[in-house]
């Protein structure tokens, strides 16, 4: 195999934009590993325990709003029962709400199974792409600085060696 470079120079330049890409990378990589942790965060520990505080409320907000409802129902006034039109719609958003709430939880659970799934995914291709970067990549470095090295030596040499007249 054989490389036809015209310029030691270029060489080196290209040395230190392979080391600067693996200090880049290897920032990106980082800062994707927070942003992964943060979005498991959020979805594994906040969001069920915010749903499961807000179906809380709305079972209490049933259980006030159903009382009120029947309240309402067992009153007469001049022998007349009143409608309760707005005790029944608010008993009936209260139960929408449960509902909602409930979905809402159905809805993290299998958000959390499939962020796991998907950042096992990740984890596996990020541990390649970290183990270049650490191993592979700093060894191509260290052999570009040892080719330059050898290059700039052998360019310094007045000319070639004589040749013998071994005939």
């Amino acid at each position: 195999m054989s490389a036809n470079l015209i310029s030691i120079e270029a060489l080196r330049t290209f040395r230190a934009s392979l080391i600067q890409f693996i200090e880049d990378a290897s920032s990106a990589l980082q800062s994707m590993g927070m942003e992964l942790q943060k979005s498991n965060e959020w979805i594994e520990h906040d969001r069920p325990q915010y749903w499961t505080i807000q179906t809380r409320r709305a079972f209490d907000l049933v259980s006030q709003t159903r009382t009120a409802y029947e309240t309402c129902r067992m009153r007469t006034v001049a022998g007349h029962r009143p409608s309760c039109l707005e005790e029944k719609q608010a008993y009936n958003a209260a139960q929408r709400r449960v509902r909602t709430c409930q979905e809402q939880m159905e809805h993290v659970k299998r958000w959390a199974n499939k962020l796991q799934h998907e950042t096992d995914e990740f984890r596996g291709r990020f541990a390649r792409l970290q183990m270049m970067l650490e191993t592979e990549l700093p060894k191509a470095v260290t052999r570009l600085d040892r080719l330059a090295t050898i290059l700039e030596s052998y360019a310094e040499m007045d000319g070639p060696p004589p040749k013998s007249d071994k005939s």
